[in-house]
């Protein structure tokens, strides 16, 4: 084990040179990003530092460290957003999300033998391999109507999975992503105004003239975002940006709000009747947005600090499981491990399989937007209920949104 993990320290270290960041290439200096413009000056010491390795992976019964993703971040999100909503499935029988909540519903059917494009609309915030691994010979269906039952993502996890295949810390609920709320993650593009005790983007709308917002719109780079949200109705939607705006202003330089616009993409909750190509989808791919429709919908611009960090002082992404699951732990039903990241965790499986290699049983922890860590105590309780006498293998796999892993496997036999 320990040389299998030496092994893999050697191969991350490999990534060291990768970029940790959009734009090009600027070997003397990095612009901070704190919107004061100040410049921070680099040494040739810090170009050659690669990503933080952030554990020792000896401290460790297993750990697996993923590499950060070589292209620019800002080409990244947009990438990983085209991925979710690319993925073709067929439904295997009728099934459908169907909510209802203060101010909006969910009105979804998916027809046995149609196929769809795009992960489901859904609130368990899968990760693309969980959604992926969950088809069989391509399709997917589910017994469920309830939106946390259904395998899929809604807008806010669908950019989080995409967020997460290069930031740690920007977790998983809409007040990440809100300017003016004390959990806010992101940085404000432009120079609107925050009021005091902001509940609706509303009310940033409403504090600052169009022309201030539209001149922030202007700023808007791909891989940024913008936002709508609404806590007194509780209802929000987040959109990404998928290249530069295009601006139009006239003689005297005032910018076209109805000329000027993004193209975003974006998870919805409902199927997008202006597709002309038959296919059925609940992403918007490449819609535009003029500057005065994102205006009088509330919508605030917004982009990511780690845009601009540079590369030492980006974290390696890694799954741990800090000890060996024992024989004897598994037949009392008490399991002493625990599974960690530095990102969060998207799943725990623990399967349980013959000797002979058939599947068994599965628990599972999932929907979870801010797990960095999973105790397996609770899910190990059941592992053994209903096994015959025999001989089996358990197998703990985990996954955060960057990539997944199989953690260990453990022996043990039944003899009541």
């Amino acid at each position: 084990m320990k040389k299998l993990l030496s092994f893999l320290l050697v191969l991350i270290l490999s990534f060291a040179l990768v970029a940790c960041g959009g734009g090009k290439e600027e070997p003397k200096e990095t612009v901070t990003g704190d919107g004061t413009g100040a410049v921070e000056e680099t040494t040739p010491e810090d170009e050659n530092k690669g990503p933080i390795i952030p554990i020792n992976v000896d401290d460790y019964y297993k750990a697996v460290l993923f590499d950060l993703p070589a292209e620019p971040f800002r080409d990244v999100i947009v990438d990983y957003m085209r991925k979710q909503s690319s993925i073709e499935w067929v439904c295997g029988a009728d099934f459908g999300v169907y909510e209802t909540f203060n101010s909006w519903g969910i009105n979804l059917t998916f027809k046995r033998g149609e196929k769809y494009t795009g992960i489901p609309y859904a609130d368990t915030k899968v990760s693309y391999i969980q959604f992926e691994e969950a088809l069989v010979n391509g399709r997917y269906t589910s017994e469920s109507t309830a939106w946390k039952d259904v395998f899929g993502v809604q807008c806010i996890s669908s950019v989080m999975n995409a967020i997460q295949q290069f930031d740690p810390d920007t977790c998983g609920y809409s007040s990440d992503l809100t300017p003016g709320l004390k959990d806010f993650k992101g940085v404000i593009v432009g120079e609107y105004t925050i009021p005091e005790g902001v509940q609706q983007t509303k009310q940033i709308i409403d504090a600052n003239t169009p022309e201030t917002m539209n001149e922030s719109y202007a700023k808007l780079k791909k891989g940024d975002m913008v936002i709508r949200q609404d806590l007194i109705n509780d209802n929000s939607h987040l959109r990404v940006v998928v290249e530069e705006p295009v601006i139009v202003r006239n003689a005297a330089g005032k910018i076209n709000m109805t000329r000027s616009y993004i193209k975003c993409i974006e998870q919805t909750n409902s199927f997008d009747a202006s597709r002309t190509d038959g296919v059925k989808t609940t992403w918007y791919v490449d819609h535009i947005y003029t500057f005065d429709a994102l205006r009088t919908t509330d919508y605030v611009p917004l982009s990511l600090a780690i845009y601009d960090k540079p590369v030492y002082e980006c974290e390696i992404p890694y799954i741990t499981l800090d000890n060996e699951v024992t024989e004897v732990q598994i037949q009392k039903g008490v399991l002493g491990s625990v599974v960690k990241s530095n990102f969060p965790i998207r799943y725990v499986h623990l399967d349980v399989y013959t000797k002979d290699g058939q599947f068994v049983k599965r628990s599972k922890a999932y929907d979870m937007a801010k797990s960095y860590s999973v105790s397996l105590r609770k899910y190990g309780t059941t592992l053994t209920e209903g096994l015959e006498n025999g001989e089996y293998t358990l197998v703990v796999t985990a996954g955060i949104s960057r990539g997944s892993s199989e953690l260990g496997r453990f022996d043990f036999s039944i003899n009541k």
